[in-house]
């Protein structure tokens, strides 16, 4: 489907959704590295604010979604060091988030204007940074979105890109009844990293932690990584003892996928670190 086709689709999402509420995740304060700030017109006349994260030799692209009710900044940690790394990293400012100044936190609202906030994203991608690759990531509410761009399907029909090289999946919003069904994941054939821990909860939605595991276990078999942390909870993307672990086998995937690297993929195949299960399908 065309970015235009997404966009359109994106539009009409609000009225058939049922509305749910998330979690917020808890907005920390950012590194010393800042990204720039762009301002994007969206298709429904709102504009975007988009945290750019600008590889100093760059080798590829990702578009990151943060999770209900956080911002950019508060991953700034982990977006630069993938920056760092040679992958641009581009992510919208939602409408869902604590800090927008026109903040809608419904779950429709937020649901629909999301995939538009990523749909334009992506636009911008093709635009400023033709035949880079593509990844795209996501935290929580926006891991979802992140798999929905991947090739996951929900009620709102098919909106994966085919531009899309794999995805980096942090936790995940559980199985949202009416918006997670159970083919969701059965189209996500794209390479896939699923972070999660043995602590990672979101009450009302993941009370078990395993909901987590739902897009690893149910999409097709084939380059796909499960890392499970003990001890993880649903901020273990932020938190000081994982980074070390989630910067080694984020990096190898990133190399893998949107790079083309057999040494990086055998590394990711072989990825092991202390306190981490590591499942592969």
């Amino acid at each position: 489907m065309s970015i235009r086709a997404l966009l359109a689709s994106a539009v009409l999402l609000a009225a058939p959704l049922p509305a749910f509420a998330l979690q917020p995740t808890t907005i920390e304060a950012a590194t010393t590295v800042a990204p720039t700030i762009q301002s994007i017109p969206a298709p429904d006349g709102r504009t975007v604010s988009m945290h750019v994260w600008t590889a100093p030799d760059e080798k590829g692209v990702i578009v990151f979604s943060h999770g209900f009710g956080g911002a950019p900044e508060a991953y700034d940690r982990l977006l630069a060091e993938w920056a760092g790394h040679g992958f641009t990293v581009i992510a919208p400012l939602h409408v869902d988030s604590q800090l927008h100044p026109q903040r809608r936190a419904d779950g429709a609202t937020a649901f629909s204007t999301r995939l538009m906030d990523l749909g334009v994203a992506r636009a911008a991608v093709e635009q400023a940074h033709p035949g880079k690759p593509l990844i795209v990531a996501g935290h929580s509410f926006g891991s979802l979105m992140s798999l929905i761009e991947a090739g996951a399907l929900t009620p709102a029909g098919p909106l994966g890109d085919p531009a899309v090289k794999g995805v980096i999946a942090f936790s995940s919003p559980g199985n949202i009844p009416g918006v997670v069904t159970g083919q969701t994941y059965a189209p996500l054939a794209a390479p896939l990293l699923m972070i999660t821990g043995d602590k990672d909860l979101v009450p009302g939605f993941a009370d078990d932690w395993q909901d987590h595991r739902t897009p690893f276990d149910a999409s097709p078999a084939g380059d796909k990584t499960l890392l499970v942390f003990h001890d993880g909870d649903h901020q273990l993307v932020k938190a000081d003892e994982t980074f070390a672990p989630i910067v080694a086998a984020s990096e190898a995937f990133l190399d893998a996928y949107a790079l083309g690297d057999a040494e990086a993929k055998a590394r990711l195949a072989a990825f092991a670190a202390p306190g981490v299960i590591v499942e592969r399908r």
